[in-house]
């Protein structure tokens, strides 16, 4: 039987630059589909979240340039700024049919593992 179920991401940003932007949202695309076992096919949608220190490019608009595959709604939205929060962070909320009882597993990279610790582990070294 399946189910909708949601997986989350993110990717710290090495810098505002679009050749960053592209490499981070599609690094982090791979990660998700690939450690989740997905395929196009089970994805449903993306809601895509960056800070608003990211203004060189619309990280949707680099996905499909990637993917050109990806034929799922996607959709942005920019992060609520506060105090204290990591700068230039692309996050993900994908949506997917998976099989019932399928334990997704979170993907935070390139930094972004420091904003959730208690799912991920952070390599020292």
């Amino acid at each position: 039987m399946e189910k909708v179920a949601a997986v989350r991401g993110a990717v710290q940003i090495k810098s505002d630059k679009i050749e960053d932007i592209q490499f981070g949202v599609a690094a982090l695309y791979n990660q998700i589909m690939q450690q989740n076992n997905l395929v196009i096919q089970d994805v449903i949608s993306l809601i895509i979240s960056q800070t608003d220190d990211l203004v060189s490019a619309n990280p949707a608009s680099l996905l499909r340039k990637d993917f050109p595959a990806i034929e799922i709604p996607l959709f942005c939205v920019q992060e609520c700024k506060c105090e204290n929060s990591m700068p230039r962070v692309i996050r993900y909320l994908l949506h997917v049919n998976v099989q019932a009882g399928t334990n997704l597993q979170h993907i935070y990279i390139h930094g972004a593992e420091k904003l959730r610790p208690d799912i991920t582990q952070i390599k020292k070294g």
